[in-house]
């Protein structure tokens, strides 16, 4: 036996939407504004120009702490990847080895992925020679000094100083440069000893702006260096479209005849209506209210009122493969009357099925 779903409050609760009579099937739409929150992601630049000063020295075969593979190899490798993630905001930059002798791989000028990434390729894939950080910082004073704007200087270094031991200090000339131009130092370290760490941190300890990073840190958290060079800012924004919502459906009442709960093909189409919009909202139910006129005796007035509401019911889930849970038949005999009963058309009027659909 099939089982329908029959609440006295639900159907209490949802005659607001009750049937009209304006056509027989009315589907009614509003206009409504429908908010979305878009979150929008922009780079902003942090520098103008970027340098890179790269050590190939000997000391760089070493391998590095934790890894199988040489500084050299590690910091060729982190190269490459930034490379390809970082944005392109009209930087300039520029690839300069300071192993002896100072060369310029890729010399200063506007930043363009494809070429900085054959610049790196052309770096040495063998360390070798000396370091000479005294000749290298120098050397970067020209090149800065034909810069305008902010600069960056990610120096690559091990800290360990095989030449030119006299003459100033690498931590002199860096202060110098930053005093005459605006330049912020990033030393990625791969220092081992002592000695060579605290060499590196005088370095970066010229300004505020400048600072130590592990090489091994800046292997595996790009974000110690992608702040100096271009910040990530998130803009939420809320966007407002209009859509049109369903909030009512309304139907014709369906007629019987007397003493009949046959359905009169005339009814056929809307009650298709129905059913097809169920099927497609499948959060909506349906309430039916089955009537009666006041001919004969109440307690037959009852029942074919439930045969008649029950046979739309029938209808909705056979034709439909609507769930009868959604479905919720009530009958009240000759109770609540539209028209007069005491004429034919009247009469004709309160033998009626009453739908209301809810879950909109």
């Amino acid at each position: 036996m099939r089982k329908y779903f029959i609440m006295f409050i639900l159907v209490s609760a949802l005659m607001v939407w009750g049937i009209g009579t304006a056509g027989a099937v009315e589907i009614i739409t509003k206009d409504m504004i429908q908010g979305e929150i878009l979150t929008e992601v922009d780079f902003v630049k942090n520098t103008d120009n970027f340098i890179i000063l790269f050590d190939s020295s000997k000391t760089m075969q070493e391998t590095l702490p934790g890894t199988t593979k040489s500084k050299l190899a590690v910091a060729k490798e982190i190269l490459k990847l930034r490379n390809e993630l970082l944005p392109d905001l009209g930087f300039n930059a520029g690839l300069y080895l300071y192993t002896n002798p100072f060369r310029a791989i890729y010399g200063m000028q506007p930043y363009d992925r494809a070429r900085f990434r054959e610049a790196i390729d052309r770096l040495p894939d063998e360390a070798k020679g000396g370091t000479d950080l005294r000749k290298g910082l120098s050397e970067l004073r020209t090149v800065i000094a034909g810069l305008s704007g902010k600069t960056v200087v990610l120096l690559f270094s091990d800290g360990k100083l095989v030449m030119n031991t006299v003459g100033k200090k690498p931590r002199e000339i860096a202060r110098e440069i930053a005093q005459q131009n605006d330049v912020s130092f990033y030393v990625i370290s791969s220092a081992t000893g002592e000695a060579e760490k605290k060499l590196l941190e005088a370095v970066s300890s010229i300004n505020a702006s400048s600072r130590v990073i592990p090489l091994e840190a800046f292997l595996y958290n790009p974000g110690y260096v992608s702040g100096a060079l271009f910040d990530i800012v998130e803009t939420s924004i809320v966007k407002l479209s209009l859509v049109e919502k369903v909030i009512g459906f309304v139907m014709d009442d369906i007629l019987f005849d007397f003493n009949s709960a046959d359905i009169k093909p005339e009814y056929f189409d809307q009650l298709d209506k129905l059913g097809r919009f169920l099927k497609a909202n499948p959060s909506t139910f349906v309430v039916l209210d089955g009537y009666a006129d006041n001919i004969g005796p109440e307690e037959a007035s009852l029942r074919v009122s439930r045969y008649r509401v029950m046979s739309v019911a029938d209808y909705l889930v056979e034709n439909f493969d609507i769930d009868p849970i959604r479905v919720a038949p009530m009958w009240y005999g000759e109770l609540n009357p539209t028209a007069d009963n005491n004429t034919a058309g009247g009469r004709a009027m309160n033998r009626r099925v009453e739908s209301a659909v809810g879950g909109l």
